[in-house]
């Protein structure tokens, strides 16, 4: 079973869209909104990774 093909865009399109995110004016709470999402998003992946290192750090030195 193959992968579908990602959809081909023509450069034309790629511009439109470009012009269009930059044209568009965020609302008050929309910058706030975005780093909340990013910390829930990020913040999971990187205490997993730190309790990984903490672990191995308390089995080699402190067991």
């Amino acid at each position: 079973m193959s992968r579908p093909k990602a959809p081909k865009y023509t450069k034309e399109e790629i511009r439109d869209y470009e012009e269009k995110l930059k044209n568009t004016d965020f609302e008050k709470g929309d910058m706030m909104a975005m780093i909340i999402a990013a910390m829930l998003t990020i913040m999971p992946a990187m205490l997993a990774v730190i309790a990984f290192m903490i672990g191995i750090v308390w089995l080699i030195f402190l067991r």
